[in-house]
Protein backbone atom coordinates (compact mmCIF):
# COMPACT_ATOMS: atom_id res chain seq x y z
CA UNK A 1 0.00 0.00 0.00
CA UNK A 2 1.55 3.14 -1.02
CA UNK A 3 -1.50 5.95 -2.30
CA UNK A 4 -3.43 4.90 1.06
CA UNK A 5 -0.76 4.93 3.74
CA UNK A 6 -1.76 8.10 6.17
CA UNK A 7 0.89 10.50 6.82
CA UNK A 8 2.43 11.03 11.04
CA UNK A 9 -0.02 12.50 12.82
CA UNK A 10 1.83 14.34 16.07
CA UNK A 11 -0.26 15.47 18.83
CA UNK A 12 -0.69 18.99 18.26
CA UNK A 13 -1.09 18.35 14.09
CA UNK A 14 -4.10 19.52 12.90
CA UNK A 15 -5.15 19.00 9.26
CA UNK A 16 -7.41 20.08 6.83
CA UNK A 17 -9.04 17.46 4.86
CA UNK A 18 -11.43 18.58 1.97
CA UNK A 19 -13.46 15.64 3.26
CA UNK A 20 -13.71 13.51 6.58
CA UNK A 21 -15.06 10.34 6.22
CA UNK A 22 -16.29 8.98 9.97
CA UNK A 23 -16.72 5.59 10.04
CA UNK A 24 -15.21 2.66 7.70
CA UNK A 25 -18.27 0.40 7.05
CA UNK A 26 -19.65 -0.24 3.58
CA UNK A 27 -21.10 3.11 3.67
CA UNK A 28 -17.99 5.08 4.46
CA UNK A 29 -15.51 3.27 2.33
CA UNK A 30 -17.92 3.90 -0.44
CA UNK A 31 -18.05 7.40 0.57
CA UNK A 32 -14.49 8.01 0.63
CA UNK A 33 -13.57 6.03 -2.57
CA UNK A 34 -16.41 8.54 -4.09
CA UNK A 35 -15.15 11.68 -2.85
CA UNK A 36 -11.44 10.62 -3.48
CA UNK A 37 -12.53 10.31 -6.98
CA UNK A 38 -13.77 13.55 -7.45
CA UNK A 39 -10.82 15.03 -6.47
CA UNK A 40 -11.26 15.79 -2.94
CA UNK A 41 -8.63 15.33 -0.29
CA UNK A 42 -10.23 12.79 1.56
CA UNK A 43 -9.09 11.33 5.33
CA UNK A 44 -11.10 8.11 6.04
CA UNK A 45 -11.36 7.28 10.11
CA UNK A 46 -12.41 3.93 11.60
CA UNK A 47 -12.20 2.48 15.30
CA UNK A 48 -11.48 -0.78 14.74
CA UNK A 49 -8.00 -2.34 12.97
CA UNK A 50 -9.87 -2.70 9.74
CA UNK A 51 -12.65 -1.35 7.10
CA UNK A 52 -15.98 -3.57 6.49
CA UNK A 53 -18.28 -2.88 9.35
CA UNK A 54 -20.81 -5.30 9.92
CA UNK A 55 -19.55 -7.29 6.68
CA UNK A 56 -16.01 -8.14 8.80
CA UNK A 57 -16.21 -7.24 12.32
CA UNK A 58 -19.58 -8.84 12.80
CA UNK A 59 -19.02 -11.44 10.36
CA UNK A 60 -22.18 -10.37 8.36
CA UNK A 61 -21.28 -12.78 4.98
CA UNK A 62 -23.90 -12.12 2.58
CA UNK A 63 -24.52 -8.41 0.88
CA UNK A 64 -28.06 -7.67 1.18
CA UNK A 65 -29.67 -4.92 -0.97
CA UNK A 66 -26.75 -4.76 -3.81
CA UNK A 67 -29.17 -6.38 -6.44
CA UNK A 68 -33.17 -5.22 -7.58
CA UNK A 69 -36.10 -6.93 -6.57
CA UNK A 70 -36.42 -9.59 -8.80
CA UNK A 71 -39.76 -8.86 -11.23
CA UNK A 72 -40.23 -13.21 -11.56
CA UNK A 73 -38.56 -16.01 -10.17
CA UNK A 74 -37.08 -16.80 -13.24
CA UNK A 75 -35.76 -12.75 -13.34
CA UNK A 76 -31.71 -12.85 -13.53
CA UNK A 77 -30.18 -10.67 -10.96
CA UNK A 78 -29.68 -7.07 -11.67
CA UNK A 79 -27.36 -4.73 -9.70
CA UNK A 80 -29.80 -2.52 -8.19
CA UNK A 81 -26.96 0.90 -8.26
CA UNK A 82 -24.34 1.64 -10.87
CA UNK A 83 -21.03 3.05 -9.58
CA UNK A 84 -18.90 1.47 -6.96
CA UNK A 85 -22.16 -1.29 -5.83
CA UNK A 86 -21.77 -2.69 -9.23
CA UNK A 87 -17.69 -2.40 -8.81
CA UNK A 88 -17.69 -4.11 -6.02
CA UNK A 89 -19.61 -6.90 -7.51
CA UNK A 90 -17.78 -7.37 -10.13
CA UNK A 91 -14.20 -7.50 -8.50
CA UNK A 92 -15.60 -9.75 -5.18
CA UNK A 93 -16.74 -12.63 -7.97
CA UNK A 94 -13.75 -12.08 -10.24
CA UNK A 95 -11.05 -12.24 -7.06
CA UNK A 96 -12.97 -15.37 -5.56
CA UNK A 97 -14.04 -13.29 -2.26
CA UNK A 98 -17.68 -13.57 -2.89
CA UNK A 99 -20.04 -16.35 -4.48
CA UNK A 100 -23.62 -16.49 -6.16
CA UNK A 101 -25.30 -14.29 -6.36
CA UNK A 102 -27.93 -16.29 -4.46
CA UNK A 103 -31.37 -16.24 -4.44
CA UNK A 104 -33.41 -16.85 -1.28
CA UNK A 105 -36.98 -16.42 -1.74
CA UNK A 106 -38.09 -13.08 -3.30
CA UNK A 107 -34.87 -11.64 -2.85
CA UNK A 108 -30.70 -12.21 -4.41
CA UNK A 109 -27.68 -11.63 -1.97
CA UNK A 110 -23.92 -12.31 -2.48
CA UNK A 111 -22.38 -14.13 0.22
CA UNK A 112 -18.90 -13.34 1.11
CA UNK A 113 -15.46 -14.43 2.65
CA UNK A 114 -15.35 -11.70 5.55
CA UNK A 115 -11.85 -11.64 6.01
CA UNK A 116 -11.02 -11.30 2.81
CA UNK A 117 -13.47 -8.85 2.25
CA UNK A 118 -11.35 -6.85 4.86
CA UNK A 119 -8.25 -7.07 2.75
CA UNK A 120 -10.21 -5.91 -0.66
CA UNK A 121 -10.86 -2.97 1.30
CA UNK A 122 -7.20 -2.34 2.44
CA UNK A 123 -6.71 -2.43 -0.95
CA UNK A 124 -9.65 -0.91 -2.36
CA UNK A 125 -8.74 1.98 -0.52
CA UNK A 126 -5.13 1.99 -1.31
CA UNK A 127 -5.93 2.43 -5.26
CA UNK A 128 -7.08 6.01 -4.06
CA UNK A 129 -4.24 8.52 -4.39
CA UNK A 130 -6.44 11.39 -2.68
CA UNK A 131 -7.77 9.21 -0.12
CA UNK A 132 -5.80 8.79 3.34
CA UNK A 133 -6.87 6.30 5.96
CA UNK A 134 -6.88 6.12 9.96
CA UNK A 135 -7.92 2.99 11.87
CA UNK A 136 -7.47 2.79 15.56
CA UNK A 137 -9.12 6.11 15.39
CA UNK A 138 -12.62 7.60 17.18
CA UNK A 139 -14.23 10.82 16.98
CA UNK A 140 -14.63 12.10 20.39
CA UNK A 141 -15.94 15.76 20.15
CA UNK A 142 -16.93 18.06 17.69
CA UNK A 143 -17.09 22.59 17.54
CA UNK A 144 -19.91 23.78 15.76
CA UNK A 145 -20.17 27.92 14.57
CA UNK A 146 -23.50 29.00 13.09
CA UNK A 147 -24.68 25.96 10.66
CA UNK A 148 -21.15 24.65 10.09
CA UNK A 149 -18.93 21.75 11.95
CA UNK A 150 -15.98 23.64 12.01
CA UNK A 151 -13.54 20.91 14.09
CA UNK A 152 -13.18 17.72 14.98
CA UNK A 153 -11.39 15.56 17.64
CA UNK A 154 -9.72 12.15 17.06
CA UNK A 155 -8.43 9.91 19.77
CA UNK A 156 -5.76 7.17 19.26
CA UNK A 157 -5.16 5.50 22.84
CA UNK A 158 -4.82 8.65 24.99
CA UNK A 159 -3.55 10.71 21.87
CA UNK A 160 -5.71 13.51 19.97
CA UNK A 161 -5.61 16.12 17.34
CA UNK A 162 -8.14 18.23 15.89
CA UNK A 163 -8.88 18.43 12.52
CA UNK A 164 -10.92 21.03 10.46
CA UNK A 165 -12.46 19.64 7.57
CA UNK A 166 -14.64 21.58 4.90
CA UNK A 167 -17.27 18.60 4.68
CA UNK A 168 -17.82 15.68 6.83
CA UNK A 169 -19.97 12.28 5.82
CA UNK A 170 -21.16 10.24 9.23
CA UNK A 171 -21.09 7.21 8.44
CA UNK A 172 -20.67 5.95 12.17
CA UNK A 173 -23.66 3.76 11.83
CA UNK A 174 -24.53 5.72 15.04
CA UNK A 175 -25.05 9.12 14.00
CA UNK A 176 -22.24 9.66 16.30
CA UNK A 177 -21.28 13.29 14.73
CA UNK A 178 -25.72 14.30 15.51
CA UNK A 179 -24.95 13.37 19.34
CA UNK A 180 -21.81 15.20 19.27
CA UNK A 181 -22.92 18.34 17.90
CA UNK A 182 -26.34 18.08 19.84
CA UNK A 183 -28.13 17.98 16.41
CA UNK A 184 -31.12 16.90 16.19
CA UNK A 185 -31.51 12.83 15.83
CA UNK A 186 -34.15 10.38 16.59
CA UNK A 187 -34.16 6.91 18.24
CA UNK A 188 -36.55 4.22 18.59
CA UNK A 189 -37.93 3.03 21.26
CA UNK A 190 -36.15 -0.34 23.10
CA UNK A 191 -39.08 -2.22 23.30
CA UNK A 192 -39.22 -1.42 19.34
CA UNK A 193 -35.26 -1.38 18.18
CA UNK A 194 -34.41 -4.24 15.82
CA UNK A 195 -32.66 -6.55 17.70
CA UNK A 196 -28.69 -7.69 17.48
CA UNK A 197 -27.00 -10.67 16.57
CA UNK A 198 -24.26 -12.70 17.26
CA UNK A 199 -22.45 -14.12 14.49
CA UNK A 200 -19.37 -16.76 14.52
CA UNK A 201 -17.86 -18.76 12.00
CA UNK A 202 -17.63 -22.20 12.48
CA UNK A 203 -15.16 -25.09 10.97
CA UNK A 204 -15.16 -28.63 10.44
CA UNK A 205 -19.01 -29.46 9.79
CA UNK A 206 -20.00 -32.23 7.22
CA UNK A 207 -21.23 -30.43 4.32
CA UNK A 208 -24.40 -32.61 4.03
CA UNK A 209 -25.10 -31.07 7.58
CA UNK A 210 -27.38 -28.00 5.80
CA UNK A 211 -29.02 -30.32 3.09
CA UNK A 212 -31.85 -31.57 2.75
CA UNK A 213 -33.71 -32.02 6.43
CA UNK A 214 -30.34 -30.59 7.97
CA UNK A 215 -32.10 -27.45 8.87
CA UNK A 216 -35.23 -29.43 9.81
CA UNK A 217 -32.36 -31.82 12.57
CA UNK A 218 -30.41 -29.03 13.47
CA UNK A 219 -33.94 -26.89 14.73
CA UNK A 220 -35.58 -29.99 16.43
CA UNK A 221 -32.66 -30.80 18.11
CA UNK A 222 -32.06 -27.43 19.74
CA UNK A 223 -35.89 -26.77 20.43
CA UNK A 224 -35.47 -29.97 22.30
CA UNK A 225 -32.42 -28.49 24.09
CA UNK A 226 -34.17 -25.65 25.63
CA UNK A 227 -37.16 -27.96 26.44
CA UNK A 228 -34.96 -29.82 28.83
CA UNK A 229 -33.04 -26.93 30.07
CA UNK A 230 -30.02 -28.25 28.40
CA UNK A 231 -29.58 -25.04 26.90
CA UNK A 232 -30.87 -21.73 27.32
CA UNK A 233 -33.83 -19.92 26.14
CA UNK A 234 -31.73 -17.71 24.35
CA UNK A 235 -30.69 -20.42 21.64
CA UNK A 236 -33.94 -20.44 20.15
CA UNK A 237 -32.49 -17.22 18.04
CA UNK A 238 -30.17 -19.66 16.25
CA UNK A 239 -29.97 -20.00 12.33
CA UNK A 240 -27.01 -21.71 10.55
CA UNK A 241 -26.02 -20.94 7.00
CA UNK A 242 -23.05 -22.96 4.43
CA UNK A 243 -20.59 -20.83 3.89
CA UNK A 244 -18.97 -20.23 0.38
CA UNK A 245 -15.64 -22.54 1.18
CA UNK A 246 -15.53 -26.72 2.37
CA UNK A 247 -16.94 -27.52 5.89
CA UNK A 248 -17.26 -23.44 6.45
CA UNK A 249 -20.16 -22.29 8.20
CA UNK A 250 -22.08 -19.18 10.09
CA UNK A 251 -24.22 -19.27 13.39
CA UNK A 252 -26.12 -15.91 13.92
CA UNK A 253 -27.63 -15.97 17.36
CA UNK A 254 -30.27 -13.25 17.32
CA UNK A 255 -30.62 -11.92 21.43
CA UNK A 256 -33.37 -10.01 22.91
CA UNK A 257 -30.27 -7.51 24.22
CA UNK A 258 -32.15 -6.45 27.41
CA UNK A 259 -29.83 -6.90 30.16
CA UNK A 260 -30.74 -7.34 33.67
CA UNK A 261 -29.48 -3.79 34.25
CA UNK A 262 -31.68 -2.33 31.33
CA UNK A 263 -33.71 -2.79 28.21
CA UNK A 264 -31.63 -3.18 24.86
CA UNK A 265 -29.88 0.48 23.89
CA UNK A 266 -27.60 0.43 21.36
CA UNK A 267 -25.64 3.56 22.66
CA UNK A 268 -25.13 2.31 26.08
CA UNK A 269 -21.73 0.48 27.03
CA UNK A 270 -24.17 -2.15 29.90
CA UNK A 271 -26.33 -3.56 26.88
CA UNK A 272 -23.88 -3.62 24.25
CA UNK A 273 -21.13 -5.35 26.89
CA UNK A 274 -24.29 -7.93 27.68
CA UNK A 275 -24.99 -8.44 24.32
CA UNK A 276 -21.09 -9.53 23.65
CA UNK A 277 -21.08 -11.65 26.86
CA UNK A 278 -24.41 -13.70 25.98
CA UNK A 279 -22.97 -14.16 22.94
CA UNK A 280 -20.14 -16.05 23.15
CA UNK A 281 -21.61 -17.73 26.11
CA UNK A 282 -24.29 -19.30 23.97
CA UNK A 283 -23.07 -20.04 20.91
CA UNK A 284 -20.68 -21.77 22.51
CA UNK A 285 -23.16 -24.23 24.30
CA UNK A 286 -24.78 -24.30 21.13
CA UNK A 287 -21.98 -25.88 19.45
CA UNK A 288 -21.02 -27.94 21.99
CA UNK A 289 -24.37 -29.38 22.36
CA UNK A 290 -24.51 -29.95 18.45
CA UNK A 291 -21.05 -31.76 18.78
CA UNK A 292 -22.45 -34.88 20.83
CA UNK A 293 -25.78 -34.35 19.91
CA UNK A 294 -26.49 -34.59 15.74
CA UNK A 295 -24.93 -36.23 13.27
CA UNK A 296 -22.14 -33.97 11.07
CA UNK A 297 -21.30 -31.74 14.18
CA UNK A 298 -19.37 -34.38 15.99
CA UNK A 299 -16.01 -32.18 14.84
CA UNK A 300 -17.51 -28.92 14.98
CA UNK A 301 -15.29 -26.05 16.69
CA UNK A 302 -16.08 -22.35 16.49
CA UNK A 303 -12.96 -20.69 14.07
CA UNK A 304 -13.86 -17.17 14.07
CA UNK A 305 -15.47 -14.99 16.55
CA UNK A 306 -16.63 -10.89 15.46
CA UNK A 307 -14.81 -8.37 16.79
CA UNK A 308 -18.34 -7.18 17.98
CA UNK A 309 -21.83 -7.86 17.47
CA UNK A 310 -23.67 -6.72 14.93
CA UNK A 311 -26.05 -3.98 15.78
CA UNK A 312 -28.96 -3.17 13.28
CA UNK A 313 -30.30 -0.05 14.51
CA UNK A 314 -29.49 2.68 17.09
CA UNK A 315 -29.73 6.58 16.58
CA UNK A 316 -30.44 7.96 13.71
CA UNK A 317 -30.02 11.60 11.93
CA UNK A 318 -32.53 13.87 11.12
CA UNK A 319 -32.14 15.30 7.49
CA UNK A 320 -33.56 17.71 5.45
CA UNK A 321 -35.83 14.87 4.66
CA UNK A 322 -36.96 11.83 6.03
CA UNK A 323 -37.76 8.27 3.78
CA UNK A 324 -40.38 6.36 5.58
CA UNK A 325 -42.37 3.18 5.26
CA UNK A 326 -44.93 3.89 2.84
CA UNK A 327 -41.95 5.38 0.69
CA UNK A 328 -41.04 2.08 0.21
CA UNK A 329 -44.32 -0.20 0.00
CA UNK A 330 -45.11 2.19 -2.90
CA UNK A 331 -41.57 2.46 -4.22
CA UNK A 332 -41.60 6.20 -4.46
CA UNK A 333 -38.99 7.84 -6.15
CA UNK A 334 -38.31 11.58 -7.86
CA UNK A 335 -35.79 13.47 -9.31
CA UNK A 336 -33.90 13.79 -6.43
CA UNK A 337 -33.48 10.63 -5.87
CA UNK A 338 -29.41 9.62 -5.78
CA UNK A 339 -29.58 5.86 -4.26
CA UNK A 340 -31.99 2.74 -4.78
CA UNK A 341 -33.31 1.03 -1.58
CA UNK A 342 -34.27 -2.54 -2.99
CA UNK A 343 -34.45 -4.92 0.00
CA UNK A 344 -37.80 -5.47 1.80
CA UNK A 345 -38.08 -3.90 5.62
CA UNK A 346 -36.68 -6.37 7.61
CA UNK A 347 -38.17 -6.21 10.91
CA UNK A 348 -36.05 -7.83 13.82
CA UNK A 349 -37.93 -6.02 16.82
CA UNK A 350 -38.04 -9.45 18.44
CA UNK A 351 -35.60 -12.51 18.97
CA UNK A 352 -37.73 -14.83 17.06
CA UNK A 353 -36.63 -13.83 13.42
CA UNK A 354 -37.63 -11.66 10.70
CA UNK A 355 -40.65 -10.03 9.68
CA UNK A 356 -40.28 -8.80 5.61
CA UNK A 357 -42.52 -6.31 4.65
CA UNK A 358 -42.00 -5.78 0.53
CA UNK A 359 -42.96 -3.03 -1.79
CA UNK A 360 -46.16 -3.56 -3.54
CA UNK A 361 -44.55 -3.90 -6.61
CA UNK A 362 -41.14 -4.93 -7.62
CA UNK A 363 -39.71 -1.87 -8.20
CA UNK A 364 -36.93 0.49 -6.26
CA UNK A 365 -37.68 3.10 -4.13
CA UNK A 366 -35.64 6.41 -4.18
CA UNK A 367 -33.56 7.87 -1.85
CA UNK A 368 -33.48 11.66 -1.70
CA UNK A 369 -30.44 13.59 -1.32
CA UNK A 370 -32.35 15.24 1.50
CA UNK A 371 -32.11 11.93 3.74
CA UNK A 372 -28.30 12.30 3.21
CA UNK A 373 -27.79 16.26 4.39
CA UNK A 374 -28.36 16.88 8.01
CA UNK A 375 -31.42 19.57 8.54
CA UNK A 376 -28.94 22.14 10.56
CA UNK A 377 -25.42 21.91 9.60
CA UNK A 378 -24.72 22.96 6.09
CA UNK A 379 -21.63 20.95 5.49
CA UNK A 380 -22.26 17.28 7.06
CA UNK A 381 -23.79 14.39 4.81
CA UNK A 382 -24.75 11.25 5.57
CA UNK A 383 -24.71 7.61 4.66
CA UNK A 384 -25.25 4.00 5.88
CA UNK A 385 -27.33 2.83 8.46
CA UNK A 386 -28.24 6.22 10.53
CA UNK A 387 -29.30 8.57 7.78
CA UNK A 388 -32.39 9.82 7.89
CA UNK A 389 -35.44 7.46 7.96
CA UNK A 390 -38.13 6.36 9.44
CA UNK A 391 -37.84 3.10 12.14
CA UNK A 392 -39.08 0.82 9.63
CA UNK A 393 -37.90 2.38 6.55
CA UNK A 394 -34.23 2.02 8.46
CA UNK A 395 -35.31 -1.70 8.32
CA UNK A 396 -34.72 -1.62 4.68
CA UNK A 397 -32.07 0.46 3.78
CA UNK A 398 -29.60 -0.72 6.55
CA UNK A 399 -28.66 -3.14 4.97
CA UNK A 400 -24.20 -3.45 2.98
CA UNK A 401 -25.52 -2.81 -0.51
CA UNK A 402 -27.95 -0.55 0.05
CA UNK A 403 -25.03 1.68 2.13
CA UNK A 404 -22.67 1.26 -0.64
CA UNK A 405 -24.76 3.41 -2.73
CA UNK A 406 -25.99 6.00 0.10
CA UNK A 407 -22.13 5.95 0.31
CA UNK A 408 -21.21 6.61 -2.81
CA UNK A 409 -24.01 9.44 -3.12
CA UNK A 410 -22.90 11.29 0.04
CA UNK A 411 -19.53 11.00 -0.70
CA UNK A 412 -20.03 12.50 -3.78
CA UNK A 413 -22.05 15.36 -2.75
CA UNK A 414 -19.42 15.92 -0.01
CA UNK A 415 -16.93 16.54 -2.47
CA UNK A 416 -18.36 18.41 -4.73
CA UNK A 417 -20.22 20.94 -3.05
CA UNK A 418 -18.08 21.85 0.05
CA UNK A 419 -20.22 24.57 1.38
CA UNK A 420 -23.45 23.45 -0.16
CA UNK A 421 -24.20 26.75 -0.92
CA UNK A 422 -25.58 25.39 -3.90
CA UNK A 423 -29.39 24.64 -3.50
CA UNK A 424 -30.69 20.88 -3.20
CA UNK A 425 -31.67 20.31 -6.87
CA UNK A 426 -28.40 21.50 -8.32
CA UNK A 427 -26.21 19.18 -6.35
CA UNK A 428 -28.71 16.15 -7.00
CA UNK A 429 -27.45 16.85 -11.01
CA UNK A 430 -24.15 17.30 -9.83
CA UNK A 431 -24.05 13.80 -8.09
CA UNK A 432 -26.43 12.14 -10.80
CA UNK A 433 -23.92 13.24 -13.28
CA UNK A 434 -20.99 11.36 -11.38
CA UNK A 435 -22.82 8.14 -11.28
CA UNK A 436 -24.10 8.41 -14.78
CA UNK A 437 -19.99 8.51 -15.28
CA UNK A 438 -19.12 5.51 -13.47
CA UNK A 439 -21.72 3.62 -15.61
Amino acid sequence: MNAGVPIFLGNDAILNPDVLIIGGGSAGVAAAIAAARQGADTLLVERHGFFGGAGTASLVHSFCGLYDLPPTLEAAPHVANTGLPAELERELLAQGIAHGPLRMGKVDVLLHQPQRLALFYDQWCSRQPNLKVLLHTDVIDAAVEGNRVTEVMLHCRGRTWKLRPRSIVDASGDAVLAALTKHPWDQTPAAELQRPAYIVGIGDVESGAFSGDGPLKIAGCLARAISDQQLPAAAAGAHFRAGTTSNEAFLTLDLAGDSPECPFDATDARSLTWVELQGREVTFAIIEHLRGSLEGFANARITTLPMRAGIRESRRWIGEAVLTEDDLLESRSSDQAVANATWPMELRETARGPRLLYPHESKACGIPLGALRARDLSNVFIAGRCLSATHRAQASIRVMGTALATGQAAGNAAASHEQKTANLAQQVRAVLRKLESAR
